[in-house]
């Protein structure tokens, strides 16, 4: 089983590599290629079970805490509807 810190750190991974395609210039990223890599980085999440999903919401909640930024991400992601954004 792997530690619950683990999966933390590679949640925060992801979303430090959707913050920089969300908050890059059009210079810096294709707007198109970051919308590319964005759906790419989606696919898998919304493949797991639903019971996966939730708790990868939560975590991604629980970095939210910090971080409001990624409060939006389960939504952006599809992994939630919008009556259950928090």
């Amino acid at each position: 089983m792997v530690p619950d810190d683990v999966h933390l750190a590679l949640v925060r991974s992801a979303l430090a590599g959707l913050a920089f395609l969300d908050h890059s210039s059009d210079d810096e990223v294709d707007p198109d290629s970051a919308v590319r890599a964005t759906e790419h980085m989606a696919h898998p999440p919304l493949a797991l079970p639903e019971a996966d999903r939730a708790a990868l919401v939560a975590m991604i909640r629980q970095v939210g805490e910090e971080d409001e930024w990624a409060r939006g991400v389960p939504f952006t992601l599809g992994l939630v509807s919008e009556h259950d954004i928090h």
